[in-house]
């Protein structure tokens, strides 16, 4: 990982495993937070990740509408959705 900042504004260079850990800790918070009750709508940060990893997913040969293939890239469960089951 790379990082560059100054005051308030930061970079991050992260490798396609560092977005991938990034991108499924975010969304394992917002399952725990909706579990709770706590209903919120998942965070710009989490969206932006989720669209740079189904574009690199893509350009890998994977098909981020099939939610299996989706779920293996992205190091996700196979049952992701946000409803408790």
């Amino acid at each position: 990982m790379k990082f560059y900042g100054k005051e308030t504004e930061y970079l991050l260079g992260l490798s396609l495993d560092e977005l991938k850990l990034l991108h499924k800790t975010l969304w394992k918070d917002l399952k725990a937070r909706k579990a709770i009750g706590l209903d919120e709508e998942a965070s710009d940060l989490l969206y932006e990740l989720q669209m740079i990893l189904m574009k690199e997913a893509q350009r890998l040969g994977v098909d981020p509408a099939v939610h299996s293939e989706w779920a293996e890239f992205a190091g996700l469960e196979q049952n992701c959705s946000l409803e408790d089951r």
